[in-house]
């Protein structure tokens, strides 16, 4: 099997052998200046063939000598990834795609430590017990973070990797920094097919802004005010109006910002991009900075880029503020390295709708266990399908969307690099297909990419970069099977549960599955465990 991306990580990994001891002399100050050829295989079309399961074994190998390198020399992994994806050298062309996926994998699995920047300086530097005591906080104070985790795979796992978090992986937002009753706890969301999800978004996006310009057009030339409704790839935004002076009226505009940006990533939908999600993810989380961050806010000296959240009716009167927070010129992880993270976050896989076996697709004894109840879960599967419409959960949770083109670019915030994804032939398997019938590439991911009012039991204690309280992102279900509990809060251990908690604009849909018999709601539950993630090989 060819080893073919010879991926130039600049450290000693070498010298360590897949099973010997390092040498004596490993510890030197050239440690990250040596130059090993750490080699990734190819990612597997068969995700559960032979080469998958030499694939899960070499990259479990990986893993294990990766952590023996930091364990001589910590921090030296992630000084070594500074190197293998420089921003220079990506702007040169000279670290492709396929790297950047296996160096961004590095980074999501790595474990932080202080020395890699973990922490948000909470102590006072000049305290002598400060490196002692714990660098973790359960709930955020204000805008500052935890950080409550050291690592991106802590809290993604569930149902494979980059999954959903459980109940006790919440996060606390936004609140007194001891109490979890002042913070909005917000379950760690699955991330596969971000990719796909970020480069719909920007296509929506760019049909609102071309609806909103010719509007502007329009009123221009009429010489009076005007309105258009605002629609992408078949979701309707509400109605955009413009006045004959060219000032816009944005108070009927619907499930987006006044910007006509979709922003897809966060439970309030708060993120456009997933740059912008992992460099706030980071620092938030881990206490550790970007160098876009740190870009940021030297260019916006007033402005914080990590933001407070704000209480309804009142504005926290103490948000403790901690001098030191903010480290060094460039912070702790580089534009390239964040390149990358985003890089493997976008070629990440799509799940899929696995229907139900029939007695046909079973192997012999398994059939033979299962026979009497095979076809029963075949047509339960067929009429949950059904139902789904017909009570109106397709309303928010609409099953597709169809993406024009593969291709996502990603740049980074000071333009100094960019790369393009195809997300039709790279990455993770399986991957966007072409349908000629939808005249695009169709994605299922059971979601309209809107905010919704869920009402006032769901609403947060805090607004969220100015997103309303009991607004939120329509969840994408694809792979749910995979990802329990459930809700933005992760208290819903079931589906009931989590169909029982909508309220607001889902308080229909609500109702039309309680009013459904004992049979119908098991068919409802039937098809939502189909929507689930392919099965791969894993070796820890």
């Amino acid at each position: 099997m060819t080893r073919a991306l010879g991926i130039a990580i600049i450290i000693s990994v070498a010298a360590l052998g897949c099973r010997g001891t390092p040498p004596a002399d490993f510890r030197s100050d050239s440690n990250t200046q040596s130059i090993a050829s750490m080699d990734f295989d190819p990612l597997p079309r068969d995700p559960l063939g032979l080469d998958a399961a030499r694939h899960a074994h070499h990259r479990a190998e990986i893993r294990r000598r990766l952590r023996f390198v930091d364990a001589i020399e910590p921090g030296s992994v992630l000084r070594a990834t500074v190197h293998a994806v420089d921003a220079a050298r990506i702007a040169r062309g000279e670290v492709g795609v396929d790297e950047l996926y296996e160096v961004g994998r590095v980074l999501f699995e790595h474990e932080f430590s202080r020395v890699d920047g973990l922490g948000s300086a909470l102590d006072d530097d000049d305290d002598e017990n400060a490196p002692h005591r714990s660098p973790f906080r359960r709930v955020h104070a204000g805008r500052s973070g935890g950080p409550e985790t050291n690592g991106c795979a802590s809290c993604h796992w569930r149902g494979g990797a980059a999954g959903a978090g459980s109940l006790q992986d919440n996060s606390f937002f936004f609140g007194d920094g001891d109490h979890v009753d002042s913070a909005d706890a917000r379950n760690p969301p699955p991330l596969h097919g971000a990719g796909v999800v970020e480069a719909l978004a920007r296509e929506m996006s760019a049909e609102l802004q071309s609806a909103r310009s010719r509007l502007l057009e329009s009123a221009s030339r009429r010489g009076e005010a005007t309105s258009v409704e605002l629609v992408a790839k078949g979701v309707r935004f509400g109605v955009l109006r413009a006045r004959a002076d060219g000032s816009l009226d944005t108070s009927s505009v619907e499930g987006v910002d006044a910007d006509l940006v979709i922003k897809p990533f966060g439970w309030k939908g708060t993120f456009a991009t997933l740059r912008e999600f992992a460099s706030e993810s980071l620092a938030v989380h881990f206490g550790v900075e970007t160098e876009d961050l740190v870009a940021a806010r030297r260019e916006h000296p007033g402005e914080r880029p990590v933001e407070h959240g704000e209480h309804p009716g009142e504005r926290p009167a103490a948000r403790r503020e901690h001098p030191g927070e903010h480290p060094g010129e460039h912070g702790e992880l580089r534009a390239g390295q964040l390149t990358a993270l985003v890089a493997y976050l976008a070629m990440l896989e799509l799940p899929i709708v696995r229907p139900p076996p029939t007695v046909h697709d079973m192997a012999p004894a398994a059939a033979n266990l299962a026979a009497p109840t095979a076809t029963v879960f075949t047509d339960d599967w067929a009429r949950g399908r059904r139902l789904f419409d017909e009570i109106g959960c397709a309303n928010c949770h609409r099953p597709h969307l169809v993406l024009e083109s593969p291709i996502l670019s990603i740049r980074s915030d000071d333009g100094d690099h960019a790369i393009e994804i195809d997300l039709s032939r790279q990455g993770e398997t399986p991957r966007i297909e072409y349908d000629a019938r939808a005249g695009g590439y169709p994605v299922w991911l059971f979601s309209d990419l809107k905010r919704h009012d869920l009402g006032a039991g769901n609403a947060s204690l805090s607004f969220d970069r100015g997103v309303a309280p009991a607004h939120y992102l329509t969840r994408r279900l694809w792979g749910l099977a995979g990802s329990p509990p459930y809700f933005h809060d992760g208290e819903k251990p079931s589906f009931d549960d989590a169909i029982e908690a909508h309220d607001g604009e889902a308080s229909d849909a609500r109702k039309a599955y309680r009013a459904l018999g004992f049979e119908q709601k098991g068919a409802v539950r039937v098809f939502l465990l189909s929507l689930a993630r392919t099965r791969r090989l894993i070796v820890p």
